[in-house]
């Protein structure tokens, strides 16, 4: 199957460049797509406050597990959050103010939003680093488990997508035919061995100090694969990459000094390489060089994952 996949690339890779979004044309053996995809990125968070309690109560009924590093453990808390029955009786964690502007997290806490069908689960400590090796870990660990699952899912991290990551790499990458790793043709075709099952793509988390153009080129090739294929995609690049007005936010190799909140000791202020990557805004994060969830963050991801499951639910906006 993986072969004759690939013949489907190889002509579109004759007249493409990275430039230009990647289209990559299913197997015709590949488990049918839906009929129009499903892509939730910053512009779906109005969506959040207005899912019909019957598409909430629909998707807290889907069993779900998700496969991440320590931003989906972020994600998983702003998920705990979010269940509380009020926003009054969350813990602080789920609440410290935006540390740009000092606005609260906007947290709408509600026992409504029972997530107990959503399970995180973390990557098993050995051989599950880079990406390629993550394609290699999901299928090996969701495929035992599959049965108990309507939607399955893993994500990227920022890790897999520094300095001297292939993962963009149209020969090499997880959207090249690769012989020799697992990558998309390996995905669709685990897919296609479980009919009946979702499958969300995801765009990686972000770092404030992403290293190198593969971010930018990997997410992009994910959105194009995800709408010219009618996939389900959790935008969370796009998310984390703009604040909450809605404006683009870049790394900080800019030139600008940024200091961690409250204190002061630690800053940068590294020059600017005139490269402008989309990185996570400081609105989300407390750190100078990572890209781990704070209160603000956690919460917005939460409520966009939401957004997402109400939709792969059957709800329509």
């Amino acid at each position: 199957m993986k072969r004759m996949f690939g013949l489907a690339l190889t002509g579109i890779l004759a007249l493409t460049t990275w430039a230009t979004p990647l289209e990559i044309s299913p197997d015709t053996r590949v488990a049918p797509a839906q009929p129009r995809p499903i892509i939730v990125d910053h512009t779906s968070l109005a969506l959040f406050d207005r899912i019909p309690d019957r598409y909430i109560r629909a998707a807290r009924e889907l069993r779900m597990i998700y496969f991440d590093k320590s931003v989906g453990a972020n994600i998983d808390g702003g998920l705990d959050c979010l269940q509380y029955p009020s926003a009054n009786a969350a813990p602080i964690g789920c609440k410290r103010p935006d540390p740009v502007t000092g606005n609260p997290t906007g947290l709408v806490a509600n026992s409504k939003y029972d997530r107990s069908n959503w399970r995180y689960q973390w990557w098993p400590q050995r051989g599950c680093s880079a990406w390629y090796e993550l394609v290699s870990c999901f299928i090996a660990q969701a495929g035992p488990i599959a049965a108990q699952y309507d939607v399955l899912s893993f994500q990227f991290s920022y890790g897999e997508v520094g300095a001297g990551s292939t993962i963009a790499d149209k020969s090499a990458g997880f959207f090249a035919n690769n012989t020799a790793v697992n990558d998309i043709y390996d995905y669709e075709a685990f897919a296609a061995r479980h009919p009946g099952k979702q499958f969300i793509l995801w765009t990686t988390s972000l770092s404030r100090g992403v290293g190198a153009a593969a971010s930018t080129d990997f997410n992009n090739q994910m959105r194009a694969y995800a709408r010219a294929n009618n996939k389900i995609l959790f935008d969370v690049a796009d998310i984390e990459a703009h604040d909450p007005a809605g404006k683009p936010c870049f790394d900080n190799r800019d030139g600008v000094r940024y200091c961690e909140p409250n204190n002061a000791a630690k800053c940068e202020n590294f020059p600017d390489d005139k490269f402008s990557a989309p990185a996570i805004c400081p609105n989300y994060t407390t750190e100078m060089n990572a890209g781990h969830l704070n209160s603000m963050g956690k919460v917005r991801l939460a409520k966009a994952f939401w957004v997402l499951m109400a939709q792969v639910a059957g709800w329509t906006p």
